[in-house]
């Protein structure tokens, strides 16, 4: 049944406090993705062939918060064991910002601060589609404070960019993905004038001419205003959103960025870049488009979500489909000096120049009412609707998951929201998303005893519904002689579509696999 207007949150305590291990996703209960002695945090998922994912996360097992990842199938059950593949053992007491990316060929790229040669530098390491280490570089001058790593392949000719603070600028460099050299002389210079200039995200170009965008948060003075600024960089490493002009495009330059806030971004091929942040006076979340040519369609600020500035607005996620012309966004939202937390949503037309099409203050997912507080917000979108999730929190360590599907018009898909998860400590959401599903991942427990769950929510509500049989080779919903034939067709080729466990071949565990399976 659909319903229209305001989600109405679930009230009674949801009995999902257990966490089920490594395997199939159910509905009882999430299910851990990574788990081990003392902490492991900060999961990042990319989407992967098949329906399946990979999640990198640190590791603080043996101390140090190692760098580690791992690819998992459609139904979350890991290709590369269960512990995955340990990419760097570090020295770090404590952890600041890294990013991976899927890369073509079943590969994984993972950027990520490393101290392993004695000084604190930037590295780069490419996993092949087993998890192997295919090669890692480091960059960055020695002695110089280097953060906040980002990489992105360019799918026009599959060279890799990572570009890294090194202060007081952003630095970028291109290599060559199957040996991970070097291939500008030097790494090129981002930088407004004589402000700090701090890269926020990095993509591909929107344009078929090859290169990125970055995005970087530009500051004067600890103080000063951060505002954010988005530059184009062409595969020669040539700065300049057209021929005739190397300045960067403008995002947003009225009001401020929170201390410490990079937010990001995303490319839409054939059509240009969408940004999503909050400013801190007002606690105002904002939404831009830069077309191809860096020209700002919402305005010189951006759209703001909602009319009014009653509510404070923070920490917003967004989702595009491009198919159906829509930006969603999803924020917790507050009753400034008092106990009272809600989460809202809004949409605008990708095409459109930033009108709300959700109402002057958007749609209400959870209502506001007392309570601890509203927190953690994430969306995935497609097949013209999107899935947000948030958490609801009775305590400081009672965070639960809850979940609704809402169509591009604004109506709520589910009947009342999806619940994924129970009262546990949870921190930062993250969300990738399938054919027919979204999953969302989250550091779940205490410190020093913290693991990686996550939840499948299918696009009718159903909570960790499996996709098909994983010896489904040909996705029509039974195991039967048409897999094996594909099986035996492409073996010992790395066809996607008969490769049951991902690993980049069609040999014997793929035949195994649909045998298993067999229905």
């Amino acid at each position: 049944m659909k319903q229209t207007g305001s989600v109405v949150a679930v009230a009674t305590a949801v009995a999902l406090t257990s966490i089920i291990g490594i395997g199939a996703w159910t509905s009882t209960g999430p299910s851990i993705l990574a788990s081990g002695a003392n902490d492991q945090v900060q999961p990042k998922l990319s989407a992967a062939a098949n329906d399946g994912f990979f999640m990198s996360w640190f590791d603080n097992a043996t101390g140090g918060y190692d760098v580690r990842a791992n690819h998992y199938d459609a139904s979350g059950t890991p290709s590369w064991g269960p512990n995955g593949t340990l990419i760097a053992d570090r020295g770090f007491s404590s952890t600041v910002d890294y990013y991976s990316s899927a890369v073509s060929g079943g590969r994984l790229a993972v950027a990520y601060n490393d101290d392993r040669s004695g000084s604190d530098r930037i590295s780069v390491s490419l996993l092949n589609s087993t998890g192997g280490i295919l090669w890692t570089v480091s960059m960055g001058t020695v002695g110089a404070y280097v953060a906040n790593p980002k990489v992105r392949e360019d799918p026009f000719d599959g060279s890799i960019y990572v570009s890294w603070f090194e202060s007081p600028a952003s630095k970028l460099q291109r290599l060559n993905a199957e040996t991970g050299a070097a291939l500008w002389t030097t790494p090129v210079t981002i930088q407004d004038g004589t402000a700090q200039t701090t890269n926020a995200d990095l993509w591909p170009a929107a344009d078929a001419a090859g290169g990125v965008m970055v995005s970087c948060v530009r500051q004067v003075g600890f103080t000063g205003a951060k505002t954010l600024k988005a530059w184009r960089v062409s595969p020669t490493g040539v700065l300049g959103w057209t021929a005739t002009t190397t300045t960067p495009a403008v995002v947003f330059s009225t009001g401020s960025l929170q201390i410490g806030n990079y937010p990001p971004c995303q490319a839409i091929p054939g059509v240009g870049y969408v940004f999503c942040w909050y400013t801190s006076t007002p606690l105002q979340c904002s939404v831009q488009v830069l077309d191809l040519q860096g020209v700002a369609k919402f305005g010189a600020n951006g759209a703001t979500v909602a009319s009014t500035t009653t509510l404070e607005r923070v920490s917003p996620r967004f989702a595009v489909d491009a198919a159906a012309d829509r930006v969603y966004v999803v924020w917790p939202e507050h009753v400034p000096a008092s106990s009272n937390y809600g989460v809202s949503a809004q949409a605008f037309a990708l095409s459109g120049t930033g009108a709300r099409l959700w109402g002057a203050s958007g749609l209400s997912l959870s209502p506001i009412v007392s309570q601890y507080s509203t927190d953690f917000v994430s969306a995935t979108a497609s097949g013209g609707s999107a899935t947000f999730a948030w958490h609801t929190s009775s305590s400081a360590v009672a965070d639960s998951v809850f979940a609704q599907r809402v169509s591009a018009d604004g109506v709520a898909q589910w009947t009342a929201p999806a619940a994924l998860a129970g009262p546990s400590d949870k921190g930062m959401m993250v969300c990738v998303g399938q054919s027919t599903a979204s999953i969302f991942a989250w550091p779940d427990g205490g410190i020093g005893n913290t693991e990686l769950a996550a939840q499948r929510v299918g696009n009718d509500g159903t909570v960790g519904g499996n996709p098909t049989s994983p010896g489904d080779a040909n996705g029509d919903g039974i195991v039967n002689g048409a897999d094996l034939a594909a099986v035996l067709a492409g073996w010992g080729t790395s066809d996607d579509q008969p490769d049951t466990n991902n690993d980049g071949v069609v040999d014997g565990i793929d035949l195994a696999t649909v045998l298993a399976d067999w229905d």
